[in-house]
Parts: C-alpha cells; structure tokens; sequence
C-alpha cells in the first residue's frame, strides 16, 4: 500500500468510471454504536457486532475531533503527518472500569482518493490499526469502528501524549480529505460488581516517541525493544498486527520466484508495486515469529486483509473486506517465559514477518500481569520445542503441470510447538504449558482452455489451534482458542483482440474463531465467532493492465454470527448489489429473533 497507497494508476481510472449515487450521512453520538445499515445505503454498510456495553453511565474522554487529514504533496508519499493530542484520565469516574471502548469515526468526501493506513497511539502503544474506505466520484463514505482496549486500562490511568498518523495526501488529483474524531469511553464498575481487571503494564515495541508502525523489509528485519521488567511478572502476552504493504499488499496472490514467468499471462497486472492481482515473485508464505533474546517464543498467523483499493475496489462497494477497516491483533502467550523476564535483567523483545518480500507494517503490544504478593518470583523454562529445530517449520513447494500453461502450484506448512514454564508465586507453584498446532496452504490453480481465456484460482487455507493450560495447586484450567482464515481468489480472464482484457473475480473471505475454557476437567466457558465474506464483479483493463477501465455487475453478501455461553447471541447478514445494500437481516436463530450481547462477552 505505500503507506496506504496501492494499484496506483488502476485506482485512478475508477473514480471517473463509476457513478454510484449519493451516500446517507451518518453521525455518531459519543458512547453509542453505530446504526444498522438499511436498505439503499451507499456509503459503508458492514454486519459485524460492535463492542458488547455495560449498563452504567459511561465517561466519555475526547482525544481529537474532527480533525482533517489533507496534507498537499506526492500522493505516494510514506512519510506521514501525524496529528498528535494530550491525553487525561477522566476527572468523573477514576476507576475501576467494567470496561473501556475505544470509538473512532472517519469520513472522506466524494472524489479521489486512495485507501489509506491508519493507526493510533498513546505513548507508544498502539489502540488502533486499520485502513480507509475508498470514495467514488459521488459517493462521500462514512464509518465507525470499535475496539475494545480493557485489558489496557492501567495506560488510561495517568496522562499521556498521542497521535494519529493516517497517511493521506491531497492533490488536484487525488482530492479524497478524510476527517476524523476518536475518544475513549470508560464504564465504571458497578457497585459490588467484579472489576475486569486489565494488565498491570501494557508497553509497545516502538521505543521511543508517541508511537508508529515500523516497516520490515524482509524476513530478517524486526520490529524489536529491550526491556528491564518488575521481578514479578506473572503473566505476559504480545499483541501483534502485521500489516501487507506495496510488493507484499496481496501477498497471497505471490508464487515461487521459480513460477513467475510461467505463470506471467494469467496475471491482471505487471510485475510491480501497487498493480492490480500483480503478478509477484517471493512466494506467499507469510507468518510472525516472536523471539525473546533471539530465542523462538511464538507464532502467530497474518490475516490476508484486502484493502478497499485491493484487486478490483467495486468488490468493497458498500461492504469492505473482512477487518479491512479495523484489523483484529493476535495475541501470542508468552507467560511460560515469565521467569526468564524475572531476572532482573534487560530482555530483548522481537517481532519479524517470515516470508516477508517487501513490505510489512508491524505493530505490537507487550501485557504485563504481575503478583501483588510478591516482589520476586523465581522459576525455570523448563522446555520450548520451536527453539529446537526451527528449519522443520519451513513451507513445502510443488508443481504439477499436465501441460506448459495448465497445472497447479502448491505451498504448504505445518507446524507444531509446546512451550512450558514453572513460576513460584505468592499463591504456589504455577506450570504453565502453550502448545500450538497451525496449518497453512496456498493452493494456486491455473487453466487456458483456449487463446483468449486465463482461468486462475488461489485456495488459501490457515488453522491455528492454541491451548494453554495453567496447573496450580489443586487445580487445572485449560484455554483452547482455535482460528481459521479462509480465503479463495477465482479469476476468469478473456484477452480481447487489441490486447484489452476483462476479468470476472470472485472473492470469498472467513475469520472464523472458537475458544473455549476447561476447569476440572468441565466445560466452563465457549464461544463461537463466524464472519463470511463472498464479493463478484466484472472489470475492463487496459492490455498493459496498469488501468482500470470500468467495473460492473458488483453483488456481494457478509454474514456475520456469534455467541458464547453467557447467554451472547448475534448475527447479522448484509446483501449488496450495485454497490447499495438491497437487504439486512438480524437475529436469525437468536431467541427471540434478536440480537443479545451480554456486556462481558469478548468479540
């Protein structure tokens, strides 16, 4: 995305070539939800469930509002303006909090303009990651999101310096301002209620200023911090968003360097940054590594986001893709590695992308929970299996070819890894055991059936599974969190007799997520979270395929589900066509009909 700028001189044709009607305004008040998409809406209509809320009366702190980003200058720029603001705990109800929600709302007129990154920052913790909606010639979109940040409520408690950095640039031809307001609104506990309570220290991995996402080239590169941590850390977890950028922005359409120029014609664009389905070498296995002083401590799977620009932008009209307006962090357990950090010395924290090509945007978060009746806690790592035999984690490539044009080419990974730790806290001895099994696939399909027509597929498949189980004294309690992101790309390209081809595309997109907590052995909480995407239209490009000549036929649905055993259910389905929702349903298989979200309910 070039700090948000991709398929460069394709995105530029659009705007001219779609005329889409004017969207509804939305406005919202501080504290509350954003409206249900209705039928006819042009501007943003997405089926996900904001943050489940407390009843009591919240307090609402403003960090910025209405705040213009509409720098003059290349519209390819990376170097971002950022807006920076102070921030003060609210004065009306200090804690404890049920819960903290960070709002966010963003506007871009009708015009030009690329989709945008955005991230925000309190003292060099990140809050928020995600991109921008694209306008069109005539449609000036709106959106909100949400995210809950309790578990980052210690920050919240002392004032703080912030800043927003969203990389948009204005010019006579690229004339999209995006505005934009955010705030923070706490809910205090209520009386006799148990307060959630949030870690003890949350730093970034961004040393030193008011926070910024930090570009890795490649996969040696990382985003890395040193750290010299109270001798009590009881629990640690790691945060992690890492974003696709320029060459890397669909880096699940890349193949094998060694497959590129058989593959060439089946692409939709040339082998460059920022074109559309560009045709791109390096492979596209991609994956976090997490080390801890150089030594192994973590995986984490990437998201394959697709920008509101990305492959063909009528496809995101209304609905964007999956998180694509608010990426969702993964969360790596680093609590087996709590004696190491104990020590008293300083420990190196480091975040990479495996597979990376160029670029990745990377971003995180270290939590800190810490024992209240101990200064010292004392322990062992007593195994750690990744650090082992790393090179066993690698990806498997092969080819099958029934002929020089038609065949497939199969990526393929499995991994597993069991990391355990002993800590001796002011409550006994505690075991702590991460195992983690993941899976990854990327299964491109290729078939020219004759002169004109290019058939191209790409099946992506990634499963995580992750169990953590705490052994104290007596007692056994076992988390099981297992994800799937699936992903399928279907391309049926025609080359006409001047060179000018057209492309059909099809994309289907899931984030699917079940956790579940065992306690002696019962089953004492689960939770089921299935978001689905499927987007259709047609495109016209240029022979050279740097340009985007007209889009039609845009149809899509988004199905959105939840619920979990506190009595949690929502789901929410939106149909678009022609860019404008035709239909929104709630509640189906809900009792009642209804959407419910109990306020303790994590999404």
């Amino acid at each position: 995305m070039m700090g948000g700028v991709g398929f460069m001189q394709a995105r530029s044709y659009l705007a001219t070539a779609l005329a889409l009607g004017l969207t509804s305004g939305m406005v919202w008040a501080q504290g509350t939800q954003a409206p249900v998409p209705v039928k006819g809406d042009r501007g943003v209509a997405i089926a996900d469930a904001g943050v489940p809320r407390p009843t009591t009366q919240p307090c609402v702190v403003s960090l910025y509002s209405e705040v213009k980003f509409n720098a003059h200058g290349d519209p390819t720029s990376r170097a971002a303006h950022p807006h920076t603001w102070d921030y003060a705990p609210p004065a009306k109800c200090a804690g404890p909090w049920s819960k903290v929600v960070l709002e966010a709302d963003f506007s871009v007129n009708a015009g030009r303009q690329y989709d945008r990154t955005a991230s925000l920052w309190l003292d060099g913790v990140n809050l928020y990651f995600g991109t921008t909606q694209e306008p069109s010639a005539d449609v000036g979109p709106h959106w909100h999101i949400e995210r809950d940040v309790t578990d980052y409520a210690s920050l919240f408690r002392k004032a703080g310096q912030g800043q927003m950095i969203l990389n948009n640039w204005v010019s006579a031809k690229y004339t999209g301002v995006i505005k934009g307001s955010a705030r923070l609104v706490f809910y205090p506990a209520a009386p006799k209620a148990k307060p959630t309570r949030p870690a003890d220290q949350v730093m970034g991995l961004v040393g030193a200023g008011n926070g910024h996402p930090v570009g890795v080239q490649d996969g040696t590169q990382a985003l890395s911090r040193t750290f010299t941590l109270p001798r009590n850390v009881e629990r640690a977890y790691l945060d992690v968003i890492a974003q696709s950028q320029a060459v890397d922005e669909q880096w699940y359409m890349c193949i094998d360097d060694a497959d590129v120029k058989r593959t060439r014609n089946y692409s939709l664009g040339p082998p460059n940054a920022g074109d559309p389905l560009e045709q791109c070498g390096g492979g596209n296995y991609r994956e976090v590594a997490v080390s801890i002083d150089g030594q192994p401590a973590g995986r984490a799977p990437v998201y394959p986001w697709t920008y509101t620009g990305g492959v063909n932008p009528l496809l995101w009209r209304p609905t964007p893709d999956i998180q694509t307006l608010n990426f969702k962090p993964y969360r790596v357990d680093l609590t087996p590695f709590a004696s190491v950090l104990d020590d008293g010395k300083p420990h190196t924290v480091s975040v990479r992308v495996l597979g990376a090509h160029d670029f990745f945007s990377v971003a995180a978060n270290l939590l800190i929970y810490r024992d209240h009746g101990r200064k010292v806690l004392t322990g062992k790592l007593i195994r750690n299996t990744l650090a082992m035999d790393p090179a066993r984690l690698k990806p498997e490539i092969s080819r099958h070819w029934s002929s020089a044009l038609n065949g497939h080419i199969d990526t393929v990974q499995h991994g597993d890894y069991m990391i355990e730790g002993e800590l001796q806290t002011s409550h006994g001895p505690v075991r702590t055991l991460v195992s983690q099994q993941s899976s990854f696939a990327n299964r491109q399909h290729y078939k020219h059936p004759d002169k004109a027509t290019w058939d191209q597929v790409i099946d992506m498949d990634t499963q995580v599974s992750s169990t953590v189980t705490t052994q104290r004294e007596g007692s056994t309690v076992t988390h099981r969190t297992h994800v799937h992101y699936p992903l399928r790309v279907d391309v049926h390209k025609v080359v006409k007799p001047d060179g000018n081809f057209s492309a059909d595309i099809t994309m289907k997109q899931g984030y699917q997520r079940q956790r579940q907590r065992m306690q002696g052995g019962h089953k004492a909480f689960h939770s089921t979270l299935d978001n689905q995407l499927v987007s259709q239209a047609s495109a016209e490009f240029n022979a050279g395929g740097t340009a985007l000549l007209g889009t039609h036929g845009q149809h899509g649905n988004q199905v959105y589900r939840f619920s979990d055993s506190l009595g949690s259910c929502y789901a929410r389905r939106i149909a678009t066509r022609d860019q404008a929702v035709t239909k929104v349903s709630s509640g189906q298989g809900c009792p009642g009909g209804h959407n419910h979200l109990v306020a303790g309910s994590k999404l």
